[in-house]
């Protein structure tokens, strides 16, 4: 069985320092850190009622109303960073699911917890704000390399929910990508052409995923921000 194991939400706030000469160090806005939530909180089509985007060309919509990341994930980012007991929340999400992982969640599949039905849209890309926050240059780069990225919903129901909760499966989208196999896509496009008309038939998946595959197979979608900060 699937289930919520943290429900979190986080306000917007200024980090880092503009006197900083390192990247790491410099000064950055954000909502990545986020805190649990023990009661029920309401959701309609951009997300959880309190928490805030900062940068909103990017981030937040309604096909990322919602970021949810397995708990399954946690002791490949503790190995990775070196670190023990990862708090819930650690790569940024609203969602800490237990049960479901990358390989096991589709694009448009359709879930419901509590009230709240939500559809898979896609995975999240890497964001240079979680290297900043854990002070790794290289961690965009590893969840690039690792597909461990958590995936997106949109709000197909307004409700609520809360932690401990059963995320229920409403839809299974069996012709559909997983959220891994879309990251294995992205990441070496022409060593997976065999996944690409099941690609270009995913109609839950924005559109701009059709124009950066694109660009990914021309060479011109740059990943060089994912080098080093």
């Amino acid at each position: 069985m699937a289930f919520v194991k943290a429900l979190l939400i986080g306000k917007a706030r200024q980090y880092g320092s503009v006197a900083a000469t390192d990247e790491l160090g410099k000064a950055w806005r954000s909502a990545i850190f986020k805190n649990a939530q023990t009661d029920e909180i309401y959701a309609n089509e951009l997300g959880f009622e309190g928490d805030e985007v900062a940068d909103t060309k990017h981030h937040g919509g309604v096909n990322k109303a919602v970021f949810a990341n397995s708990l399954e994930n946690y002791p490949a980012w503790e190995t990775y960073l070196g670190l023990k007991n990862l708090p819930l929340g650690a790569m940024g999400e609203n969602l800490t699911v237990s049960g479901l992982d990358e390989t096991s969640v589709n694009v448009g599949d359709v879930h419901k917890i509590g009230s709240l039905v939500l559809q898979v849209t896609q995975p999240r890309k890497p964001c240079f704000k979680l290297a900043k926050r854990w002070g790794n240059a290289n961690l965009a780069k590893e969840i690039f390399a690792t597909g461990l990225t958590g995936w997106y919903y949109k709000v197909l129901e307004n409700g609520s929910c809360k932690a401990g909760y059963e995320v229920e499966i409403l839809q299974k989208n069996e012709n559909a990508l997983s959220v891994m196999q879309i990251n294995k896509l992205f990441l070496n496009p022409s060593e997976n052409l065999d996944l690409l008309p099941k690609f270009r038939a995913l109609e839950a998946l924005p559109a701009s995923w059709q124009d950066d595959i694109n660009r990914r197979l021309n060479g011109s979608y740059s990943t060089a921000f994912m080098e080093k900060l």
